[in-house]
């Protein structure tokens, strides 16, 4: 399935567009590697257990956007985009969460 940033899709015309489509990922990462995450941000540098977390949220809620999209019938998924939060209990920020959101369409 075609996913792109743009309204357009070069070649191809919009017959039907279907609605929003969605995906969402909260993830969490373990007791362990929060505290890591906590003594790297101390010391500074890439934080690559987080960066890991992150593509993984963005893979996921890519994946359960495609499906919404191909369970309504949609060709591709136009004015694709990411939005992305930290939510977490007290002042602890937890968990992040991904959303991927576009527009489901049909095209000739």
């Amino acid at each position: 399935m075609l996913i792109t940033t743009s309204a357009e899709i070069s070649g191809k015309q919009i017959t039907q567009t279907l609605g929003t489509v969605y995906g969402v990922s909260v993830r969490s990462r373990s007791e362990l590697g929060t505290v890591m995450g906590k003594i790297r941000s101390i010391t500074g540098g890439k934080m690559a257990g987080y960066e890991k977390l992150v593509k993984a949220a963005r893979e996921n809620a890519v994946a359960d956007m495609q499906e919404e999209a191909k369970n309504n019938g949609a060709d591709a998924v136009i004015c694709f985009r990411f939005d992305s939060s930290s939510m977490g209990v007290g002042n602890e920020e937890e968990f992040i969460e991904v959303t991927a959101y576009g527009t489901a369409v049909r095209l000739v």
